[in-house]
């Protein structure tokens, strides 16, 4: 065994003894679920933890008061590596996609991979990067326009999955509200002097229906009407309506956006209304996971024992901030099971996120991100 496996060991041995540190606060945090930009009990729990083990943390980073960055600077030469955690819960289900075990995986990693360091004297910089609203308001994108991530050599984060997987596929999105203004009039008086907004909400429905056969396969567009009048019996001046666009690829999913945008102007121009676009929250761009940081983590997978599956087409597709942070610098979003064939954002996966499999999942995590990390900083 050489000395990386030595160390790797070390992380093992050390992961399993501060197990119960670490899944106390998991539990805390999932017995408090805080939705996205609100997690301030859970980043309080996350920080506390960090400090008492010597990080030096920072609250609210990026304008965002329930991000934190913690750092341990080594003295010496060598990489910056950064752990992602995520904290924010789901509405009704709470952590109905595990991110208790994230938050608490990405601090309890950097914990473990500090004491290495020190004992073996590793040079570089660890940070453990707590990023909120990953459910709604893509707190890493917001962290990237404000360089958080400058300077940093790799980033990583685990996500709890029906199974493990060491490398990730992603939809890019973007979620697009339009609102068509149009003339009112009573509906049946006179309804030849209205202009119904409403028509032209449904007439976008029917162009975009009709642009789906020429969108490229694994492009998604979806949308429901928001608001579309207030009383039957009077033409509707002011209707809104909310699509999501989502493809493998950023660029095409632009495009995509393009023909969308045309099919809004189009059913204007045809309902004699007005229609004006608004984008809601960040743009989220499709995972581009690095594969030196794919292969550290299947590696790591086999070295602690974790059964894994490649990732595919056929396994459910999603969008995730962590896509934005692979298109700056090199960085992964892997997957480590949590309870075989039960799908995330379900109750039944939130029970699964604070139960048994959660605890042994959370042990897995925080090796895995360890050792990951501490590849990087052998290089």
């Amino acid at each position: 065994m050489d000395n990386l496996e030595l160390m790797k060991q070390e992380i093992s041995n050390l992961a399993k003894e501060k197990k119960e540190e670490f899944e106390k606060v998991s539990d805390y945090i999932f017995a408090n679920p805080e939705l996205a930009f609100k997690e301030y009990k859970s980043q309080e729990a996350l920080c506390k933890l960090l400090e008492s083990h010597g990080f030096v943390v920072k609250r609210g980073i990026a304008e965002m008061p329930t991000s934190f960055e913690a750092v341990f600077n080594s003295g010496k030469p060598g990489k910056t590596v950064a752990l992602m955690g995520e904290y924010d819960c789901l509405p009704e289900i709470g952590h109905g996609c595990g991110h208790n075990l994230i938050g608490t995986s990405a601090a309890g990693a950097g914990i473990v991979l500090k004491e290495v360091m020190e004992k073996h004297e590793i040079g570089g910089v660890l940070k453990v990067l707590g990023t909120p609203a990953e459910e709604k308001g893509s707190g890493k994108a917001i962290m990237v326009r404000h360089g958080v991530f400058e300077g940093i050599d790799a980033a990583l984060l685990m996500h709890p999955c029906d199974e493990s997987m060491p490398d990730d596929i992603s939809f890019a999105a973007i979620t697009l509200e339009f609102t068509f203004k149009g003339k009112p009039a009573h509906a049946a008086a006179c309804p030849w002097k209205g202009a119904n907004a409403l028509s032209g909400v449904q007439l976008m429905f029917h162009a975009v229906d009709m642009m789906r056969l020429h969108f490229k396969d694994y492009s998604r567009v979806h949308g429901i009407i928001t608001e579309g009048g207030v009383a039957h019996n009077t033409i509707t001046d002011e209707a809104k309506a909310v699509f999501n666009i989502r493809s493998l690829e950023y660029d095409y999913m632009m495009e995509m956006v393009d023909a969308i945008r045309d099919c809004a102007k189009g059913a204007a121009i045809a309902t004699r209304t007005e229609v004006e676009e608004r984008q809601l929250d960040e743009v989220i761009k499709d995972v581009r996971n690095d594969k030196k940081l794919v292969q550290y983590v299947r590696k790591n997978m086999d070295f602690i024992g974790e059964e894994y599956i490649e990732r595919d087409l056929t396994q459910g597709i999603g969008s995730t901030d962590v896509g934005n942070v692979t298109h700056e610098i090199p960085a992964i979003q892997f997957y480590v099971k949590l309870k075989e064939h039960v799908g995330t954002h379900t109750k039944e996966f939130a029970v699964a996120a604070g139960g048994e499999e959660g605890k042994r999942n959370l042990h897995a995590s925080v090796q895995l991100l360890a050792m990951s990390a501490l590849d990087v900083l052998s290089e």
